[in-house]
């Protein structure tokens, strides 16, 4: 028996696990001890315990925590104490960079470590700052608030949708080009859902951002940043409405850099119900995400894998195995809770917890006995894993020291599951994962609201 079928008939709740895993304020505790001061501002969380595979602060991650800050915020839960946290992330992401151009991770110094360049985390610094601001005004506190750290998120915003425009926006396409992003090889690469729904997103909230800087502070917003915002937005919206939302067709998940229109599903399919993009999207959202649940499932795990495991499909990893991923399995759930589908999302949120540890620390996915050995065998010992993750048409120019380092990382968690897989034929990666108890979070709060 899976930990996923000890759950009890009436609680999401299983029975091996003796922590709140249901209240909120649990997970926003579970953040709190993943959240360290960093030396060049601020303070924010990092992927998971520092000792652990991802021992950096991911502007993507951050995004999602951010964002479930915010909704507890909303919630009455624990309001100063999120909106504080969200400031403190905000102030992190203002100062790792000063040309709006955020990369795939960075260490505490503000070090950029990134081994990708993960064009969507330029939209994930923008909403960062935008959810500061809308943390601080919805508390009251935006009228109080540092000139300087308003002024910082004005400038970042600005050269943001700037370089956007001049070196990410393909004004033939109309669309935001990139080459990786929430998937690291090259099934990111072209013109993908993910990538531009993540910057239309960002936009939106940022013109909402600016517009209460201007009106609740001392702080003057200059009518070119709003324009320069504005404008991207205006292009790509129809841009996107007229590639990835067209009646009789199901969503795309990308085009490829050659136009060629790609139909695999994948979780990215879930991005307009994610973002919150039903104005442009209308019922294809809700078809893409019905898509992505249906196609996406594990058969002997639950929850929704990434993708299609494939392994000769070069575009794809297949990390130790193809499982369930429990961030990802979150979206559904807060699918089903927007819905109105109670019971759907309860059942979606006992499948998460019932691959949590007896803590209640939910882990990043989950792979078997049989799936990584074959893995192993197939991807890992042969070295098309590395030729996969270290792609060199989907690599930044990095020292070859950072490869290395991430190897390492890799050989340490795949020794480490093969000497768990000796006592248990499922096995589970990154414990607790920052990300995933953020959108668990996320999904309580939806869940309690409707």
């Amino acid at each position: 028996m899976t930990r996923s079928q000890q759950t009890t008939t009436d609680s999401i709740v299983p029975e091996h696990v003796g922590a709140p895993i249901d209240d909120p304020a649990f997970h926003l505790d579970v953040l709190d001890e993943l959240r360290y001061d960093a030396e060049i501002d601020g303070a924010v969380p990092l992927a998971s315990d520092p000792d652990n595979r991802y021992p950096y602060a991911y502007p993507r991650d951050i995004a999602s925590i951010t964002r479930a800050w915010l909704a507890a915020l909303r919630s009455g839960v624990r309001p100063a104490a999120c909106r504080d946290r969200i400031v403190d992330a905000a102030r992190f992401i203002a100062a790792v960079e000063d040309d709006g151009w955020w990369y795939q991770r960075y260490a505490l110094d503000g070090t950029d470590q990134s081994i990708y360049q993960q064009e969507d985390n330029v939209a994930h610094g923008v909403r960062i700052l935008s959810h500061a601001v809308l943390a601080l005004d919805e508390t009251g506190d935006l009228g109080d608030a540092d000139e300087a750290f308003l002024e910082s998120v004005v400038d970042a915003v600005d050269a943001a949708a700037g370089l956007a425009r001049s070196e990410l926006y393909d004004a033939n396409a109309h669309l935001i080009e990139s080459t990786t992003s929430i998937h690291e090889g090259a099934i990111e690469s072209g013109y993908t859902l993910w990538v531009n729904c993540a910057f239309l997103s960002g936009l939106e909230q940022a013109a909402g951002a600016l517009d209460r800087i201007d009106a609740g502070s001392s702080v003057a917003v200059d009518d070119a940043v709003t324009e320069r915002v504005d404008e991207l937005r205006g292009l790509l919206e129809p841009g996107i409405e007229r590639c990835f939302a067209v009646d009789g067709r199901p969503v795309p998940r990308r085009y490829t850099p050659d136009g060629e229109r790609d139909e695999r599903p994948d979780i990215t399919l879930l991005a307009p119900a994610y973002f919150g993009l039903d104005d442009v999207f209308g019922e294809h959202a809700v078809s893409a995400a019905e898509r992505a649940a249906a196609g996406l499932e594990d058969p002997r795990l639950g929850g929704l894998q990434r993708f299609r495991g494939f392994y000769r499909d070069h575009d794809v990893h297949q990390h130790g195995g193809n499982g369930p991923w429990m961030q990802y399995t979150a979206w559904h759930a807060q699918f089903r809770f927007e819905r109105g589908e109670r019971d759907r999302g309860d059942a979606v949120l006992s499948t998460i917890t019932g691959h949590a540890d007896a803590e209640g620390h939910i882990p990043e996915h989950l792979s078997t006995r049989e799936r990584f050995e074959q893995f192993v065998d197939r991807e890992w010992d042969t070295g098309v894993d590395f030729e996969k993750e270290f792609d060199e048409a989907v690599l930044r120019d990095v020292p070859f020291d950072r490869i290395a380092e991430e190897l390492g990382h890799m050989q340490q968690a795949y020794d480490e599951m093969a000497d768990a897989l000796e006592d248990r034929e499922v096995i589970s990666f990154a414990e607790p994962l920052a990300w995933c108890h953020a959108e668990f979070l996320t999904a309580l709060l939806k869940r309690e609201t409707r």
